[in-house]
């Protein structure tokens, strides 16, 4: 089949030089940028208005031109792709499937954009706010993915910890798609043109106003990483973590983390520039303090009960806390050999 590049000049082959220098400046053909008709009215000193009456003019002729070759076969190719995985895709992936099944690795979005224009199917939504560009079939489409879109995320605004930390992603989704009657491929191509979701860099599947799936600073970086690793770590090994495990392409430094650290309470300091996550376990204060709280939830206790017990919330030297425990004014040791609050 002929390349889509070749079938676009034959598509605009007998329209006038401006006609076809509108035409293909408007769908970025020329360079990748989108002209708008106040930049080509600029150039050549005519008014928005005259713009977009030689675009249409240069649009009508090619139309009577998309009757004739291989451009009709085109657009039902891609209109028989978009059937097959859903009646709509996000263009990034749609393009990418075209390269594939017409053997065509120079096609790009903006040759795609003027040739179904000029064919009228399939039919292309640019971005805003809620979506990505995407391309679909017919309106029944886009209103059986909106009803999908919304479920999944008033679903998945429920289910933050099962998406996340529980590993339950493919249970709800499951759930999800069954519920609607769809197969797998449609309900991910649904869900992939929204903004609403998104996938952080440990592939986990969410919304994209939580900070676990699009976390801005390095505060909720650092807090992802503790919660996934599972135990403490040292501020240098987190910020290597976020480094490397790409959230984006900006350096995050140690001290920066060591200082975000400091201001969150959610963090706690376990040992030398080592934090843990409260929500896991783990107690904040000083050693004293560390050891008054575990007296005090679980009663008194042998010397050897206590160490073990806070080897598992601090990293605290074994003389640190024999030291602590000498102080009878804080702690008393009882006939039995345990020790409790004074």
């Amino acid at each position: 089949m002929t390349k889509l590049s070749q079938i676009v000049n034959n598509l605009t082959k007998n329209l006038t030089s401006r006609q076809k220098e509108f035409l293909e400046e408007r769908f970025g053909v020329r360079d990748g940028q989108k002209k708008t008709l106040q930049e080509l009215g600029d150039r050549y000193n005519i008014t928005r208005e005259r713009v977009r009456q030689i675009e249409s003019e240069g649009l009508k002729i090619a139309k009577e031109n998309f009757k004739k070759g291989d451009a009709g076969k085109i657009a039902f190719v891609a209109k028989n792709h978009l059937e097959v995985v859903g009646g709509i895709q996000k263009e990034d992936n749609f393009i990418e499937n075209l390269k594939h099944i017409l053997k065509d690795e120079s096609l790009n979005k903006y040759q795609a954009r003027l040739l179904f224009e000029i064919s009228g199917q399939p039919f292309f939504s640019p971005e805003n706010d809620d979506f990505h560009n995407f391309w679909y079939t017919d309106k029944s489409v886009l209103k059986k993915a909106g009803s999908f879109i919304d479920k999944a995320g008033k679903t998945f605004s429920k289910s933050k910890e099962q998406l996340i930390f529980q590993n339950k992603a493919g249970e709800i989704m499951a759930g999800l798609i069954s519920s609607a009657s769809l197969d797998d491929f449609s309900a991910s191509n649904y869900l992939a043109v929204s903004k609403k979701f998104g996938i952080n860099p440990y592939n986990d599947f969410g919304l994209s106003e939580w900070e676990e799936i699009n976390p801005k600073t390095a505060r909720a970086k650092a807090y992802l990483v503790l919660k996934k690793h599972g135990k403490p770590l040292h501020f240098r090994d987190i910020a290597s973590t976020i480094n490397k495990t790409g959230f984006n392409h900006k350096t995050v430094y140690p001290q920066t983390i060591h200082n975000e650290l400091i201001k969150d309470n959610r963090f706690v300091l376990v040992g030398r520039g080592i934090y843990a996550l409260r929500e896991q376990g783990y107690y904040p204060g000083t050693a004293k303090e560390v050891i008054q709280k575990i007296l005090k939830e679980n009663g008194p206790l042998l010397q050897q009960e206590i160490i073990e017990t806070i080897a598992k919330q601090r990293f605290l030297k074994e003389n640190t806390i024999l030291l602590n425990l000498q102080n009878k004014k804080y702690f008393k040791r009882l006939p039995n050999g345990r020790y409790h609050i004074a």
